[in-house]
């Protein structure tokens, strides 16, 4: 009877602390703070860009979990800056923009609340309006807690 007891409490507590393991991580891992690469084609005459297969889905319900953009590297050249915000698949706009110089640290903004549970794209266009094209990429951040 004692070893009985001791082995259905012994399973008990294995099987506690794999769902704990399991589900504590998915929880964790949907509102770290990541980051996610982008490489975006900047066109010239502020043309937005965005990849259509690169979407995150913003789970929060507060416009305080913020999201995140940092740009890591320019073509376009010493100093560069490239303006950034979210869009919805529908083109609207759920965040303000961003001018973001070429390695600077990451800027972390709050969005509005329109980009709360619901999916979002990082768009970003040239911060002149002019005929130059350059490469620019990152990583960026759907929110970040």
């Amino acid at each position: 009877m004692k070893k009985s007891f001791k082995r259905k409490w012994g399973q008990l507590g294995l099987a506690l602390g794999i769902g704990v393991s399991v589900f504590g991580t998915s929880i964790v891992s949907q509102a770290a703070d990541d980051n996610n690469g982008y490489t975006f084609q900047i066109y010239s005459y502020q043309i937005n860009t965005r990849d259509a297969n690169e979407s995150a889905y913003r789970q929060t319900t507060s416009v305080n979990n913020p999201w995140k953009v940092k740009l890591t590297s320019s073509s376009e050249g010493a100093n560069s800056i490239t303006r950034f915000w979210l869009e919805r698949k529908d083109e609207t706009n759920v965040s303000t923009a961003i001018d973001k110089l070429e390695g600077d640290p990451a800027s972390y903004l709050k969005p509005y609340s329109s980009a709360n549970q619901t999916t979002v794209y990082l768009t970003a266009q040239n911060n002149n309006y002019n005929l130059d094209q350059y490469v620019a990429s990152g990583v960026w951040d759907e929110e970040t807690w």
